[in-house]
């Protein structure tokens, strides 16, 4: 029984290794600095609950005023497309991020 429950959990975790890889580095690649956005939204926003809603935020309606990037980054490669994932896969995809890139990922 531990050993389905453990091959389950683990089937789970590749099907969402794949979704972010499909949804997110398809387009940002592999040398996308994921660690240094989460550093971004960590040190403005701090709680996990609030990091996860403003990145939500930011990719339903990206706005320069919601962005965490520099004024400077903006003006060189502009604002990020609206995400056309609905917001439970959007959701997803973000809990992964988090999970991935957080500083409280690399504590254990």
């Amino acid at each position: 029984m531990v050993k389905k429950a453990a091959l389950f959990i683990l089937f789970c975790t590749l099907l969402n290794a794949s979704e972010f890889d499909k949804y997110c580095l398809n387009c940002h690649g592999g040398d996308f600095k994921f660690h240094v956005i989460m550093k971004k939204y960590t040190l403005k926003y701090s709680s996990e609950q609030r990091i996860k809603k403003a990145i939500f935020e930011y990719l339903k309606e990206p706005l320069s005023t919601k962005s965490i990037l520099p004024s400077e980054y903006i003006q060189r490669f502009g604002i990020k497309e609206k995400s056309s994932l609905d917001d439970e896969t959007l959701k997803r995809m973000i809990d992964i991020y988090y999970e991935r890139f957080s500083f409280q990922s690399k504590l254990y």
